[in-house]
């Protein structure tokens, strides 16, 4: 059995205003603040590796941890974010006025991204890149994998069996981590969207 800790990116200036994508914004002022929180709720861990997105919001994200436990963060191209094609750096408010983004959020198994990766296309390469990951640290290993809410998303609800059209019924906050089992291709979720400090509400 393999423990995952799964940890979004911390605030950049695009949280919350605009679909970044691929874009490869770092962490604000406040994301830099949530990394530190990050590290220090997890370094009393025995964790055995650090993984990251290609993205420098993540990596900045992962740094603090990686330096309290002296690890390297290792970049994993497959848990890059999704590839939102026409969509990516468009504000939300410009994002409404396209009638595939209401369908993206009601049914994520029908959308069409333009230009983009589709839902089924980013569930398999998730799903894939959690196995080899799980296979090379199997015996209850712990690693941490620093990417982003969209692919945390997509990997707890494979892993638990959700269906892709509830795909979007799942929040995943900045710098939250989620803890998640596998074992023998099945998830178990031990812990969803832990806020530092904790956000009831």
């Amino acid at each position: 059995m393999t423990k995952i800790l799964l940890i979004r990116h911390g605030d950049t200036d695009y949280v919350d205003e605009a679909l970044a994508g691929r874009i490869d914004s770092p962490l604000n002022a406040e994301g830099l603040v949530q990394s530190l929180r990050v590290a220090e709720a997890l370094k009393h861990l025995s964790i055995d590796a650090i993984y990251a997105s290609p993205l420098k919001r993540t990596q900045e994200t992962a740094q603090p941890l990686a330096a309290f436990l002296k690890l390297e963060v290792k970049i994993n191209h497959e848990l890059n974010q999704v590839n939102f094609g026409d969509w990516q750096g468009l504000s939300f408010d410009e994002l409404i006025q396209d009638p595939n983004w209401k369908i993206f959020q009601e049914n994520p198994a029908l959308a069409k991204i333009p230009g983009g990766e589709n839902g089924f296309m980013v569930r398999e390469r998730v799903s894939m890149a959690m196995l080899k990951l799980t296979n090379q640290h199997p015996n209850d290993a712990v690693i941490a994998i620093f990417s982003h809410g969209s692919i945390i998303r997509h990997t707890i609800s494979y892993f638990i069996g959700l269906p892709l059209e509830n795909l979007n019924q799942i929040r995943i906050a900045p710098a939250s981590i989620s803890t998640l089992t596998i074992s023998e291709s099945k998830g178990k979720l031990l812990h969803f969207n832990q806020e530092l400090p904790v956000n009831w509400l």
